[in-house]
């Protein structure tokens, strides 16, 4: 019976041995190798099905309150149109004051002197104050313009020295007796230059208060 194999066989099988099986050994680890990543792999996959995963809450934004915006209105401005103002009447032709000077009485008590044995007496004198000098008032541009004509009581005090003193304006009118100040100013710088003869009493001078004087104003026609 002949062999199925030759005589040198055998050795070259012994001399293949050890390399097969370090390659049996080495393809063992890497497949252990390989199952074992494998078998991780698909645990982890296992692991991450079976947890329910959430996205991470969000949190709300805050609220805010509505916002009421109230009712704004614009704001016209209207233009007054102004009005061209009235034209003055022309100016009236100069008017002549005519003062009027109410002269008072004098009363005058002269007794004649007494004579007796002992000597004389001399008469005792007393009289009222006499106007000397009374000038016009201007008249006043105002009711000139506007012609109005009217009268002025001014009460006022008489000096010793027969001038005058704190003069006041009682009562002002125009001729339909309205009352008016118009000529207020004219006749108070016209009686402060009035000069009189003083109150006489006893012979010797003397205040006189109360005295009233009416100062009238008309146009000339």
């Amino acid at each position: 019976m002949e062999l199925a194999y030759p005589p040198n066989s055998q050795s070259a099988l012994s001399s293949l041995n050890p390399s097969i099986s370090i390659r049996s050994s080495a393809a063992v680890r890497s497949l252990t190798l390989a199952l074992g990543v494998t078998g991780l792999l698909l645990f982890g996959m296992s692991q991450l099905i079976a947890t329910d995963l959430e996205a991470p809450p969000t949190e709300a934004p805050p609220k805010v309150a509505p916002i009421h915006m109230p009712d704004v209105k614009p704001t016209v401005y209207q233009q007054k149109t102004l009005q061209k103002p009235q034209e003055l009447p022309p100016p009236a032709a100069p008017a002549s004051v005519e003062p009027q000077v109410e002269p008072g009485t004098i009363p005058l008590d002269i007794s004649p002197p007494i004579t007796t044995r002992t000597g004389v007496k001399t008469a005792i004198i007393s009289a009222d104050p006499l106007p000397i000098y009374k000038p016009a008032p201007r008249y006043p541009r105002r009711a000139m313009a506007r012609g109005i004509e009217g009268y002025v009581i001014v009460e006022f005090t008489i000096s010793k020295s027969g001038s005058v003193k704190n003069p006041r304006v009682v009562g002002g009118f125009d001729v339909t007796g309205v009352p008016t100040d118009v000529f207020d100013r004219s006749a108070l710088n016209a009686v402060a230059r009035f000069k009189y003869r003083p109150t006489m009493v006893d012979g010797k001078p003397v205040e006189k208060h109360g005295v009233r004087n009416r100062i009238s104003y008309k146009l000339a026609e």
